[in-house]
């Protein structure tokens, strides 16, 4: 029989999952983006605070174990870590909410003279001044925790208002004065004072003596996940942040770009690709160096403190900082690599994507500061009569509402780290936070979805 005679037969191949063709595309430009000098080098500062980082885990521990010594040098270790402790707002709140014993009729009252008087309650409170703390540490009375556990939501309300209407005033007179420690200065809200009060019935807990006193050793021992906590978001937010914008800068804008001046798209589609694996392995290049400049430093840092911890025991309970470092690398690399990419996807030119990039996160931090400034000066227009240190604390307090620190991308993402690691170091409302970067990310996808269609769409 002739072969043009044999016609159509049966295809009998099995199909192949082609799922991984991302993998190729990531690798190709991972390789390609690491032949930059500069990239090298920028990769080898960011790790360098890993190091300066890892010796303030170490001072910390250290000063925790030598905490109730009455040698020099190590009764240093107590004034640094009263100040760690002091400048939490759960502490500093609870402070002021255990001043006084469990009278609801005179909480207001109260509550007004702590703050009248620079930390004082005459009789009603056990205050000390700030020699006495920094010397001796801080400690609470069980009976204190009791009566602040036991508070109702009416009291708590309450405190809220009187905290939240006196703070900048408490705050501008134990700058002045010396009779007690400065206030964290933080952004009071209703769930912070809640906050304090769940701090207090998880103290009472910790009081393993039986003495009625949960003392500074104790409550160091609470908060000694919270203090590593604010250790690695500070190395989220401070060298590494920067870092990450500018090798993103660097990487994302020539991805999708040059793909569309070279017309690289008809090579991709050549082969069984879909748009999504083609834009899941142009992220996979930004994650990669993502990935080497916050997640695997902050693991290392992570182990760095535990092997100079002279208390092994400190795994037991920080162990779940690894998963919050991974949460916190998502929430930074997942919007900006999907805004870069966007960028790249709308020009041929990278030179103007990633002039882009870096206007967006100049400029909205500007806005941010001067919508702040302008919400500063409208209030003071208000208080023609305002003394000079009532109009400089306009401006604190216009700086805690945050009301604009939507527009600043560095600040958004900031906040959304502070709730992963739990360290309430928000500014602004942190629902704001993550509906911004979710409504970011959607219209990010949709418009890269377009773009990455448009060169096969007949």
């Amino acid at each position: 029989m002739a072969i043009n005679d044999l016609g159509y037969r049966e295809w009998d191949l099995e199909a192949k999952n082609n799922s991984g063709q991302w993998r190729t595309i990531a690798g190709f430009g991972i390789r390609v983006a690491w032949r930059s000098n500069w990239l090298r080098r920028i990769f080898i500062m960011a790790w360098i605070p890993i190091f300066i980082m890892g010796a303030y885990l170490f001072v910390i521990e250290q000063s925790i174990q030598d905490v109730d010594s009455d040698e020099f040098p190590q009764n240093v270790g107590r004034f640094f870590v009263v100040g760690l402790v002091y400048q939490r707002p759960e502490i500093s709140n609870l402070t002021m909410l255990s001043k006084w014993n469990q009278r609801p009729e005179g909480l207001t009252r109260v509550l007004e003279n702590l703050f009248n008087q620079g930390g004082s309650t005459n009789g009603a409170g056990r205050g000390k001044s700030r020699r006495q703390i920094m010397q001796s540490g801080l400690d609470f009375p069980v009976q204190d925790l009791e009566a602040v556990a036991a508070m109702t939501d009416e009291q708590l309300k309450q405190a809220y208002e009187v905290l939240n209407s006196n703070l900048l005033e408490q705050l501008r007179t134990s700058i002045q004065s010396r009779g007690g420690p400065s206030t964290a200065l933080v952004a009071q809200s209703f769930e912070s004072i809640q906050r304090s009060q769940q701090v207090a019935r998880e103290l009472i807990t910790f009081d393993k003596d039986n003495n009625d006193v949960v003392d500074f050793r104790e409550l160091v021992n609470y908060l000694r996940p919270t203090l590593w906590s604010e250790v690695l978001f500070l190395f989220f937010c401070l060298p590494q942040a920067f870092s990450v914008v500018i090798v993103i800068g660097m990487v994302a804008p020539k991805l999708i770009s040059r793909d569309m001046k070279n017309r690289a798209f008809l090579l991709y589609y050549s082969r069984p690709i879909t748009p999504w694996q083609y834009l899941l392995g142009k992220c996979a290049i930004v994650w990669a160096f993502l990935a080497g400049l916050t997640t695997l430093p902050a693991i290392m840092l992570y182990i760095l403190g535990l092997s100079l911890s002279p208390d092994i025991s400190v795994f037991l309970v920080t162990w779940q900082l690894p998963f919050k470092i991974l949460l916190a690398s998502c929430v930074l690399c997942i919007p900006t690599t999907l805004f870069a990419l966007m960028l790249s996807s709308l020009t041929r030119e990278s030179r103007i994507a990633s002039f882009g990039w870096f206007v967006v996160w100049i400029m909205g931090s500007i806005a941010y500061g001067i919508m702040t400034f302008v919400e500063a000066i409208v209030k003071l227009q208000e208080q023609q009569n305002a003394v000079p240190s009532d109009q400089a604390m306009v401006f604190v307090e216009a700086g805690l509402a945050g009301r604009w620190a939507w527009l600043s991308p560095m600040q958004t993402l900031e906040n959304m780290q502070s709730w992963v690691f739990g360290v309430d170091k928000q500014i602004g409302n942190l629902n704001i936070s993550f509906l911004m970067v979710g409504l970011v990310c959607i219209a990010c996808l949709a418009i890269l979805r377009r773009r990455i269609v448009s060169p096969i769409r007949v």
